[in-house]
């Protein structure tokens, strides 16, 4: 949270010097004027938000199995080996 609100600050500062500082400064504030600077600031902070979220997201995942813990997502031992997850298994080689 701390991450996505420190980017939304910074990102929405920037947006918000750029596109409407000369209007607050010029204009009266007004109920519009309100709720665009208020989503100068959301818009970035829904847009880390989302991308924190997703780049949590385990590959090949459904649904329900992302609400599980991070460390028991691993494939159980009485699992077969999938090809993404195929194992190395030490031996001789023979030439």
């Amino acid at each position: 949270m701390a991450q996505t609100t420190a980017a939304a600050l910074i990102v929405g500062s920037t947006l918000f010097m750029v596109n409407l500082y000369s209007q607050v400064r010029e204009t009266p504030f007004t109920w519009a004027l309100t709720v665009r600077v208020a989503l100068t600031f959301l818009v970035p902070w829904f847009n880390a938000t989302m991308g924190i979220a997703i780049g949590l997201r385990k590959p090949g995942a459904s649904p329900r199995d992302r609400t599980a813990p991070a460390d028991t997502a691993g494939p159980r031992e009485s699992d077969p080996p999938s090809p993404r997850t195929c194992r190395f298994q030490a031996g001789t080689v023979e030439r």
